[in-house]
């Protein structure tokens, strides 16, 4: 096998590792794309760093290097969060620049790294002003239109009385206990929960919804965590499909005149304006 060849291969691996880390870290770390975009800029750039500097480490691995995460990216994240595009184009550009830096001759240097220090700059404009809104934007859903008619259920199995929402601005979170961006949504749901547990007129539910979740497995995951916003259960999920949800997290906005004014489908560690906003909006239909 010549260098060349072996080299290609060492790169497509590299890049499969690369993309195999994502979908981890989305898992069982963070799904906060900033951190997704991160890995991927240090995962393509020092693989990059390494192929440019090894012998038979020509375009074509550069290609086989990038090729996994970008398509992985590209298939699962961009067509749920259309305006994360730019990942895809910031990879590619530290991945080029980290391959090429350590292929030029010496004369170059200094343009490769002016060249890092403009692309390091976009990202960080990216990462910390454009991807939060973006992603914001890409969830949620101003509406205007009757709420739906539903029925939920307390843990213990009684009916909740949903006639006493009338009157209020009610927040309903659809959750599933087995859902990472919900869990790691809920700090914030309660965050807000607390900030209007005095108030009558503002109401803030977690309802649990999904068929795999049962009242107990809800009541054990409650037990365990320092929450006081109220957890409901939806029976066969009912409440949840009314009001148009396909997946988890999904949250719902009603004003006191029982219009529904709000949805979103989705949850992202990197909008750190999250309470700010719900809270906003809960003001505005006070």
């Amino acid at each position: 096998m010549s260098s060349r060849v072996h080299t290609a291969l060492l790169a497509l691996g590299l890049g499969i590792a690369i993309a195999a880390a994502i979908p981890a870290m989305v898992l069982w770390v963070t799904n906060d794309m900033r951190w997704v975009l991160l890995l991927g800029v240090v995962g393509l750039f020092g693989g990059a760093l390494w192929l440019g500097g090894r012998r038979g480490g020509d375009a074509i691995g550069l290609a086989l290097l990038c090729l996994p995460p970008l398509v992985l990216f590209g298939a699962a994240v961009v067509p749920e969060l259309p305006g994360l595009w730019p990942h895809l184009v910031l990879w590619l550009g530290f991945a080029t620049i980290g391959w090429y830096g350590l292929r030029s001759g010496a004369r170059l240097k200094p343009v490769v790294a002016a060249g890092l220090v403009a692309v390091a700059a976009v990202a960080a404009w990216y990462a910390f002003a454009y991807v939060p809104a973006e992603i914001s934007r890409s969830l949620g859903r101003q509406r205007d239109q009757p709420a739906p008619a539903f029925t939920l259920e307390t843990l213990e199995g009684e009916p909740y009385p949903v006639d006493s929402l009338e009157g209020k601005v009610v927040v309903l979170d659809f959750f599933a206990t087995w859902c990472a961006p919900c869990i790691a949504e809920l700090p914030e749901i309660n965050a807000v929960h607390q900030s209007y547990a005095a108030q009558s007129d503002v109401e803030i539910l977690v309802v649990a919804g999904d068929p795999r979740d049962t009242p107990e497995a809800i009541r054990e995951f409650v037990a365990g965590r320092d929450l006081q916003v109220p957890f409901l259960y939806d029976s066969g999920g009912r409440a949840h499909a009314a009001f148009g949800f396909a997946g988890f997290p999904g949250l719902a906005v009603v004003d006191k005149t029982g219009r529904l004014r709000f949805t979103r489908e989705g949850y992202n560690a990197a909008e750190h304006d999250f309470q700010d906003q719900l809270v906003e909006m809960i003001e505005s239909f006070r």
